[in-house]
């Protein structure tokens, strides 16, 4: 059995995971259902209610947010009408976990602590059964939503707020010889059956446990005999829940803090705890002891103790392994690495030092391999696989940054082309970091819930579907101890046990689906190329590959042509990341810059119809020496390698969100005309990654012919004249809106929205320029013998582009209104008509272009920011880039920050009228081409024209 497959069930009887690993909900409609019925109506809306957050669960798990979104407000509404304290309770929890799904945290800590008002509401109404017992859902549930309001306070940065929220939890520290009844103090249960599950177990022993409050006096006169021994059992199992996520929480926040002596005896105090008789059998506490021994590893590593730091990491290494949790190992084997490293860093003996060196190197190749056996299965086998992908890219970091130090020590000189054991180390370090940048896909699929459809049999995904259903059923049996009225309480052995068999046939079917659908395993599954493989089936002998790897401490470039190899040490991550934000600042107008994760982006012409004066970015002069200093920092190095190849660009960081075509490579140049540009001596095209390129070519057969798609001015108010004779419930929906839309229209916008009525509020204008240049296009595309069709006005809707026939065109051009989302890069999207939809919300959002067949064409993104999202430290930008080129495109081009109308036109113009002069023409050098002549042009020679196209993917 893969050892993965065993994460879920843990997590699922672990309610410290609203500390760890927030997304997942720990309160079901159990408890709702065992609401007393007032009379019909109220019964009949909890009914109702209960059926709604059941369903609005299962769709979240589906990744379907927006159709979980109704559900649950639908739940919630009823609940509330039926003046149902436990249903407002679950519905507000689920609602809360739900937005944090999607990264909007300050709406999820609204939703939480309305759920934790309400469950202390409900505690005041609590029934006899449920105080007999020592089961006090609702006191437990509020902690548990003060936990995961600490939780996302931490993750927002909001420390805090946290604190508050820890703080207000009502913590008892758990103690084990308290426990009275059939269960000893050394937690040996003195009859058969597990201690909470079975038919022997305490709660089997009970039927209808947690049933209507009418039933409470008898079932509790009936079950005193036993009474002491529940509550006793119950409430040891719930404090020591609570009490690992306060000092869990209390620990991380410490340690934020740099209270490196108060976090320690928070770690010290979980791990005490988790390590009692009676408590250390309890599934958590096995979760719990490793990411203590693991945080107090990371605390004596800060203190410069790295001998301690290795001890701790190793126990928390053995205690997994002897507990078969690898999702437990991999953090204590990169926590190995790191202090092994430390430890040679401050070795005074060569042999030795370079022994540690290697050993460090071992342990992170541990790490990777514990990732990539859990990663081996499902995309998404459980919720947790979220946070958990989150995380893990530290461990290709540093790994690849070892390797890469290890060449360079290695290596006889610097700068010259590498061999020997000094490639060995580069090769090795090479597929590390396109294995990271390979698996960032997966952490925005993840964090998107992306239901991918496209190319997978109908047939494997009903079985698929059917499969997480009944993995949500169980986990809302197992994440409390109440059941269905008038039913015995399942077998809490026997569900984990269904619930490892899910894992297992999720497992298979995901299988099976890779082996029917070779794109989707391209995607889930990604094989990335080893440096010889990328000489080989990538590059050719025109070409160069410049591939960055920007780090907290150092960072690499590796320079490849098809026969040799060179690496050089760049400065840290923060170093090249400020030249490059020095350079945005230099191409873009003060008044169109913001701030995104931490980046300088433009604000949206294309986006929100702003104006300004580009030439007020500065003087030409000002311009080309901070272009001059990122390109001897980022390129020069390479450049007697690369001399005047095309330059294919895996950028990290920063160097994402600018344009290499605009580095300056020497000083002079009295205007912006005259500057010496790369992209006067070399062609340049980007990548995600070196590996992507290979699976382009191999999934993807260009279309012949001239045939060419136009997408230009959509309507996006009903006051519009063009929306005349729309019925005004065409319109999208408000409430599904909410979340992507306004979601992406507060980011670019600055303001916070806290659903749809902000996007409703909010006019997107009307771009005349799109209607223009599609016209233009058309016209030259005609001219040329090509077939233009052109789908404006209300054509230009979602609908089309999802139902329609869109794999015959050479190009598909859509120039519109394109909108970034920051934090949620899944929530990038391009804005299509917004009324007159039967079925979307206008909205093209990242997650959904997974799903269209675009097969071979061109796509061109005409509007702001399209190249634009979160920037993971992986794959680099990916936004939409990557959804298009999983859709069928291999080369997709994109914006960089808002583009003008006008030059936006001209621009696009010429590329096609070069790209249409003859059949074998290449979209990069059709493109490099057009830009070289608006700067010949001068009248758009400020790099604020011409240089935010760029074109990612093939370049043949």
């Amino acid at each position: 059995m893969k050892l993965k497959s065993k994460s879920l069930m843990y997590v699922l009887s672990l309610a410290l995971i609203s500390t760890i690993i927030p997304g997942n909900s720990f309160i079901s409609a159990r408890s709702v259902d065992s609401t007393p019925s007032i009379n019909a109506e109220p019964a009949q809306q909890s009914s109702q209610a209960s059926a709604a957050l059941k369903q609005g669960r299962l769709l979240l798990k589906r990744g379907q947010s927006d159709q979980a979104l109704v559900s649950l407000q639908n739940a919630l509404n009823l609940f509330k009408a039926a003046n149902d304290s436990k249903g407002v309770a679950a519905a507000n929890d689920a609602l809360g976990d739900l937005y944090v799904r999607q990264g909007q945290y300050s709406v999820a800590i609204n939703y939480y602590r309305s759920a934790h008002d309400a469950y202390n509401e409900a505690a005041s109404k609590q029934g006899a059964l449920e105080t007999t017992f020592g089961m006090p859902d609702n006191e437990y549930n509020a902690n548990l939503m003060l936990a995961k309001i600490g939780d996302t306070n931490y993750r927002m940065g909001k420390v805090s707020e946290a604190t508050t929220a820890y703080e207000e939890m009502k913590v008892e520290k758990p103690d084990p010889s308290k426990l009275t009844g059939n269960v000893s103090a050394s937690g040996v249960k003195k009859s058969g059956g597990g201690l909470f599950g079975g038919g022997g177990g305490i709660l089997g022993k009970i039927p209808g446990a947690g049933s209507a409050a009418s039933t409470a006096d008898s079932a509790a006169g009936t079950a005193a005999g036993v009474a002491g021994t529940i509550k006793g059992a119950i409430a040891l199992y719930r404090q020591t829940i609570i009490y690992s996520a306060y000092s869990l929480g209390l620990g991380r926040i410490d340690y934020f803090n740099n209270n490196l002596d108060s976090s320690k005896k928070h770690f010290e105090d979980a791990l005490s705890t988790a390590s009692l008789a009676l408590i250390g059998k309890f599934g958590q506490s096995r979760r719990v002891r490793a990411a203590a021994r693991t945080s107090l590893g990371d605390i004596a590593l800060q203190q410069n103790r790295p001998k301690d730091a290795v001890t701790y990491y190793s126990a928390a290494v053995k205690g997994a392994r002897d507990d078969k949790r690898l999702d437990l190992m991999w953090p204590a084997q990169r926590g190995l690495g790191k202090a092994r490293w430390l430890q040679a860093t401050q070795e005074k003996d060569a042999k030795k030092a370079q022994k540690g060196r290697e050993d460090a190197v071992a342990s992170y190749r541990e790490a990777l391999q514990t990732i990539e056996t859990i990663r081996a299965g499902s995309l998404r086998a459980d919720e947790s696989r979220t946070t958990f992908l989150a995380t893990t890219k530290d461990v290709y970091d540093e790994t690849s940054s070892a390797l890469a130090e290890m060449a360079l020590l290695s290596a006889p000189a610097a700068g010259d082309a590498l061999n020997g054991q000094a490639l060995t180390y580069a090769a090795e370090a090479f597929k590390v970091v396109e294995q990271g940048r390979s698996r960032s896909l997966l952490d925005m699929l993840g964090e998107a819930g992306a239901n991918i459809t496209e190319g997978v049999p109908a047939e494997l995904l009903k079985r698929k579907q059917d499969n997480l259903d009944r993995q949500q059923e169980i986990a809302q049996q197992l994440t409390g101890v109440t059941a269905t009225e008038g039913e015995e309480k399942p077998s809490t052995d026997k569900l984990e046990a269904e619930l490892e068999t899910l894992s297992t046939d999720y497992d298979a079917i995901e299988n099976q689906i890779r082996a029917a659908s070779p794109k989707y395993s391209s995607l889930t599954a990604p094989q990335p190329l080893t440096l010889a493989e990328v000489q080989q089936k990538v590059l050719d002998d025109k070409t160069a590959l410049l591939e960055y790897s920007l780090g907290n401490d150092r960072s690499y470039l590796w320079a490849v042509t098809q026969t040799g190899v060179a690496l050089y040490k760049l400065p840290a991550r923060s170093s090249v990341d400020q030249q490059a934000l020095d350079l945005r600042a230099q191409l873009i107008p003060p008044k169109l810059r913001r701030r995104i994760v931490g980046i300088d982006v433009a604000e949206a012409q294309r986006g929100l119809g702003l104006t300004s004066d580009p030439t007020a970015a500065g003087p030409a002069t000002a311009f080309a020496t901070t272009s001059n200093a990122l390109y001897k920092t980022a390129v020069e190095p390479a450049a007697k390698i690369v001399g005047d190849k095309r330059l294919l660009i895996v950028a990290d960081g920063a160097l994402n969100y600018i344009p290499f075509e605009a580095l300056v490579t020497s000083e002079g140049g009295a205007d912006y005309a005259s500057l010496h540009y790369l992209v006067k001596t070399n062609e340049i095209v980007y990548a995600p990654s070196a590996s992507v390129v290979a699976v382009i070519r191999q999934q993807t057969t260009k279309p012949t012919g001239k045939n060419i798609l136009l997408v230009a001015d959509p309507v996006f108010m009903a006051s519009d004249s063009r929306a005349k004779g729309v019925p005004a419930g065409a319109q999208s929906s408000a409430t599904t809106r909410g979340l992507g839309l306004s979601s992406a229209v507060a980011d670019v916008t600055g303001a916070p929205t806290t659903g749809a009525t902000a996007a409703n509020g909010f006019q997107l204008l009307r771009l005349n320029g799109t209607r223009v240049e599609a016209d233009q296009i058309a016209r030259l595309t005609r001219a040329t013998g090509g077939q233009a069709d052109e789908w404006l006005d209300l054509d230009a809707s979602e609908a089309n582009l999802t139902t329609r026939d869109i794999k015959k065109y050479r190009v598909i051009h859509i120039a519109t209104h394109g909108l970034l989302n920051a934090e949620r890069p899944q929530f990038t999207g391009i804005v299509l008509s917004l009324v007159g939809n039967k079925s979307g919300d206008g909205f093209l959002r990242t997650d959904e272009v997974f799903n269209l067949n675009v097969n071979g064409s061109l796509v061109m993104l005409s509007a702001c920011e399209t190249g634009l999202g979160k920037e993971k430290r992986g794959e680099g930008v990916i936004g939409l880039t990557r959804a298009f080129m999983y859709a069928g495109a291999p080369t997709v081009g994109v914006s960089l920050w808002s583009v003008a109308d006008k030059s936006t036109a001209d621009l696009m113009t010429d590329f096609y009228k070069r790209l249409l002069a003859t059949p074998d023409a290449s979209p990069s050098a059709s493109m490099r081409a057009a830009q070289v002549a608006m700067i010949d042009g001068k009248k758009y020679s400020t790099p604020f024209y011409w240089a935010p196209f760029v074109l990612i993917g093939e370049w043949r």
